[in-house]
């Protein structure tokens, strides 16, 4: 019995002399930065527990950051404030 290969959809390649937007440069950045305060954060936490979410204001996470992990002042409020959930959620005493 001789079996027929599978059909592979046609995938359309990119030109090397294209890149992507900008903006996709933008939030690749924007994740990565989360990404790289998540795992700054996980030690911070699991040492402090759940003391370390008392610190809410945005204005006071803002200046703890800046001494301690500036790169992570470029994100937004909102992106910090879920950043900040996502640790509690993974990170805090339960």
């Amino acid at each position: 019995m001789v079996s027929t290969p599978p059909v592979i959809p046609h995938i359309a390649a990119v030109p090397h002399d294209q890149s992507p937007p900008e903006s996709s440069h933008r939030e690749a950045d924007r994740f990565r930065h989360r990404a790289v305060l998540l795992e700054f954060l996980k030690f911070r936490v699991l040492a402090a527990e759940d003391g370390f979410f008392e610190q809410q204001d945005p204005s006071e996470r803002r200046s703890w950051l800046q001494a301690l992990h500036p790169q992570a002042l470029q994100l937004s409020d909102d992106d910090l404030a879920q950043v900040w959930q996502q640790a509690r959620d993974l990170y805090g005493c339960h």
